[in-house]
């Protein structure tokens, strides 16, 4: 599970590397520690163009077709949804802080989510993503901070595969989003067995088609990601608490004694891997709900 992140990016700048228009108003922030609930970007294909950018329309035949550009490329818009998936059909928008991240396995068929999968992805741009490294089952532990490697901790842009939906039962439409989750990537599965999908930037066109309906399609996105893509670093506690929002939160500090064991026995074998001790994706599904609340 992916229950905090980063995106540290500007509405131009962001616009900009993911090739999409702003429709974000201005109200775009850049963030240190998203947590669920919180008004974050997301990038879509629009199934037919808005009035005054207000809303999102239900599917029309042929929707989407006259804003595919001269290349015959889906044209991406940035809009703002909030993190935590709510349902057209929901009574209650309260389900939508339980429905933070969605199983690649059954995406396509659990009833939360299977419209969505079929007509209204989405993709999450982050920078970066954190992760609580338990030691010995304690339910305290170590923050990380997972960034893609090469590049500055705070300036390496990628995209979670996202499903987003329009709630239409309160006074105002409310747009939702959740992040998938899949295998843990090769070589990190002793930290924790799930990992958010991250799609290509060679997919992400693909990805928000909402002309592409096919599961079979996309099932070719929802692969971990490869060993050595992302890497990992120790930081502050601070995290923990979502009050925090700073760009110090991502610094680097150093670990105990008992993390630094982990991670050498979990390279010499011990753990069943092979990576360096700095590169992990860490992520806990229950530890993200219970830091959200924080």
């Amino acid at each position: 599970m992916c229950g905090r992140y980063t995106q540290t990016l500007n509405a131009d700048d962001l616009a900009t590397a993911m090739s999409a228009v702003d429709e974000t108003g201005g109200r775009l922030r850049e963030s240190y520690n998203v947590a669920p609930t919180t008004e974050m970007p997301i990038v879509v294909v629009p199934r037919h163009p808005r009035p005054g950018g207000e809303g999102e329309g239900e599917n029309r035949a042929g929707g989407g077709a006259s804003e595919r550009s001269a290349e015959n490329e889906p044209g991406r818009v940035v809009r703002l949804a909030t993190w935590g998936l709510v349902p057209s059909w929901a009574k209650d928008r309260a389900i939508g802080s339980r429905l933070i991240n969605a199983r690649a396995e059954s995406v396509a068929s659990k009833p939360a989510f299977r419209a969505a999968f079929a007509a209204r992805r989405c993709l999450v741009p982050a920078t970066g993503f954190y992760e609580w490294l338990r030691i010995g089952g304690s339910r305290k532990g170590q923050p990380y901070y997972i960034h893609p490697a090469g590049h500055p901790a705070a300036d390496g842009l990628f995209a979670f595969a996202g499903l987003y939906e329009v709630w239409r039962h309160g006074e105002q439409p409310l747009t939702t989003f959740t992040i998938i989750t899949t295998d843990a990537a090769p070589g990190l599965e002793f930290i924790h067995d799930r990992s958010p999908v991250v799609v290509p930037r060679s997919a992400w066109s693909r990805w928000i088609d909402p002309a592409v309906r096919d599961p079979a399609a996309l099932a070719g996105v929802l692969r971990p990601a490869p060993a050595g893509v992302f890497t990992a670093h120790p930081v502050a506690a601070a995290v923990g608490s979502v009050r925090n929002n700073a760009p110090q939160l991502i610094d680097p500090v150093e670990v105990s004694d008992d993390l630094a064991a982990l991670a050498a026995d979990s390279v010499s074998g011990g753990g069943g891997n092979s990576v360096p001790q700095h590169e992990a994706v860490l992520v806990s599904e229950d530890d993200a709900r219970s830091h959200a609340r924080r």
